[in-house]
């Protein structure tokens, strides 16, 4: 796709409210409270092979019984999760997102089942989150990072490299555009946007891969890329010996 897969859907259902400092943006919960009712089905639209795309974020956590430690950023409905959750069903997972409407309908879905799911929400936005080092075992985030621009990412990724446990894996699903659209996509955007408000600026997988890095992340690979659908995995370095 050479245009982004919000583009169009998102136009239609646009209510976009003036704002003094930016107008014609929309708060990031905003924007996604009103539009939780046609989400799932614009996924499945736009992504391009969906199944094989969100097979890929959870094939890179084990086939397990265990209770992994899960972190979700950026959940929305729990897309990801519902594949995760087939892999490694006793996961204690934390999901969270700024929407209200969005974890609404993600926490009746597993409410609803049968052994219920252990997952926990946290409603508000992962930017401003802490928790300490070595809380997870995986974090993922999937079509949620291509809202921040390079800098935020990179203090996002750092923080996230922090939460991992030594030798745990940080696993992003994201849309990603060549680097001449990533430039002309950067200069579209006011200098600082710090993620109150949704934009869309994804990046190149040259741009993802330096990121990470930059943000102490080993084994950097993409395992998917199909279009404008990509996978990206990274480690954090095990722990060493005495």
């Amino acid at each position: 796709m050479s245009t982004s897969p919000d583009e169009s859907f998102w136009t239609e259902a646009n209510a976009a409210m003036e704002r003094d400092d930016f107008p014609g943006y929309e708060l990031m919960d905003e924007f996604f409270d009103r539009r939780v009712d046609i989400y799932e089905d614009h996924m499945r639209e736009v992504i391009p092979d969906f199944d094989a795309f969100y097979s890929c974020v959870a094939a890179q956590i084990p086939q397990t019984g265990a209770d992994l430690t899960i972190l979700d950023l950026g959940c929305g409905t729990g897309l990801e999760l519902d594949f995760v959750l087939l892999r490694a069903p006793n996961a204690r997972i934390t999901a969270v997102d700024v929407s209200h409407e969005m974890l609404s309908r993600l926490l009746a879905k597993y409410n609803a089942r049968r052994p219920r799911p252990n997952v926990t929400a946290i409603e508000g936005s992962y930017l401003t989150l802490s928790f300490p080092a070595g809380s997870f075992d995986y974090v993922i985030s999937v079509e949620t990072m291509h809202h921040l621009t390079g800098d935020v990412k990179l203090d996002m990724y750092s923080k996230i490299a922090h939460w991992l446990r030594p030798g745990g894996k940080y696993i992003e699903g994201d849309y990603v555009v060549s680097s001449a659209e990533e430039r002309a996509l950067l200069q579209q955007w006011p200098e600082k946007m710090d993620g109150t408000y949704h934009i869309d600026v994804p990046a190149s997988i040259d741009t993802q891969h330096t990121l990470l890095h930059q943000a102490g992340f080993v084994d950097i690979r993409t395992a998917y890329h199909r279009e404008s659908a990509a996978v990206f995995v990274a480690r954090t370095r095990a722990a060493t010996a005495n």
